[in-house]
């Protein structure tokens, strides 16, 4: 019989996938963590015991200490350092890799693969090449508590470091407000400076942000995001039990209420770290669909967000997880 020990490769800051990191490492058997460190703020104190990688990225010598007593390794869209995956494998540790599509390597240029993709959504399952499995992230549904929201008064939108290329639509955002003739509000939170506008319905919150703070106030979430698979704000907007506004694309689509999404002017390709498809923002189409749903009421939307995150808290997926974990190292327990 073998012993589940899974070893985590975290982020330390406070990045999504700092965030991802974070709430695996609470909610999972995790034996030993791989702290790998970036140029934002990084706290490694977060991961008690853990090997912090001291150039950043992790070395061999740090790699080989790590998979020591592990039968299973797990990390978010990237190894770090591809020595992970082969040593690994040598050593007879499976490997596990959640990742974002975007930022993946196409098949044809990946030094290593792991033993299984855990895809966080639908989009993701769909670009990414075998061996593959969908599973949702799950929600911590203590950390971000449902409250319903009844009627569309403040409408909120949370920034963060912004994304890549501008991915959560902040200038079009701020293009959008001055449109907007209603009688609501609007706080905008960001961890990076931005010029705001001249609006006195506007609250500006700058910097670090308490997380579960970022959920607290206000009715609405607005989302103009212009891609991704995996989407943590929405996750955790939908389990505080806020309607969400968002671009009406894939995968979102498949799961939010059509009645609250926006049309996206056009689709074009960028480059992320492969070519993708993006959403084209119209601040007019934004505008008019806040407008549609402003002083509206909202409770039952309220209400189907907060089914959705029950749908996929860590209580409902823990298990499904646990059973991914065991089937790939092959737990001779009976399941």
């Amino acid at each position: 019989m073998k012993d589940l020990k899974i070893g985590l490769v975290a982020r330390c800051d406070n990045s999504g996938l700092g965030t991802l990191s974070q709430d695996f490492y609470k909610h999972l058997p995790i034996s030993k963590t791989l702290v790998v460190q970036t140029n934002y703020e990084n706290y490694p104190e977060r991961f008690k015991g853990g090997i912090v990688c001291e150039r950043g990225i992790p070395s061999l010598e740090e790699i080989e200490e790590f998979l020591e007593g592990l039968n299973l390794v797990l990390t978010f869209e990237t190894p770090y350092n591809y020595n992970l995956l082969t040593k690994a494998k040598e050593k007879g540790v499976k490997t596990i890799i959640i990742p974002n599509y975007e930022w993946a390597e196409p098949e044809d240029k990946m030094i290593a693969k792991p033993d299984l993709f855990l895809c966080p959504s639908k989009l993701d399952y769909d670009e990414m090449p075998e061996p593959k499995k969908y599973l949702p992230i799950p929600i911590d549904r203590e950390k971000f508590p449902f409250k319903l929201r009844t009627k569309a008064e403040t409408f909120v939108f949370n920034n963060g470091h912004g994304g890549f290329g501008g991915r959560n639509s902040l200038a079009e955002f701020l293009q959008a407000i001055p449109l907007i003739k209603s009688d609501v509000k609007f706080i905008i939170r960001s961890q990076v400076f931005f010029q705001s506008v001249n609006d006195t319905r506007v609250k500006i919150e700058m910097g670090e942000i308490e997380h579960k703070k970022l959920w607290e106030e206000g009715d609405v979430f607005v989302f103009p995001h212009k891609f991704d698979g995996l989407s943590l704000p929405i996750q955790e907007a939908l389990s505080a039990g806020y309607p969400i506004i968002s671009t009406n694309i894939y995968p979102h689509n498949t799961y939010l209420p059509k009645e609250l999404l926006f049309e996206p002017e056009t689709m074009a390709e960028i480059k992320v770290y492969r070519k993708i498809e993006a959403a084209i923002i119209s601040p007019v189409k934004l505008a008019n669909k806040i407008e549609e749903w402003a002083n509206k009421n909202i409770t039952e939307f309220s209400k189907k967000s907060n089914e959705l995150a029950e749908k996929w808290s860590w209580k409902n997926l823990l298990p499904e997880y646990l059973k991914v974990f065991k089937e790939l190292i092959k737990w001779k327990k009976h399941l």
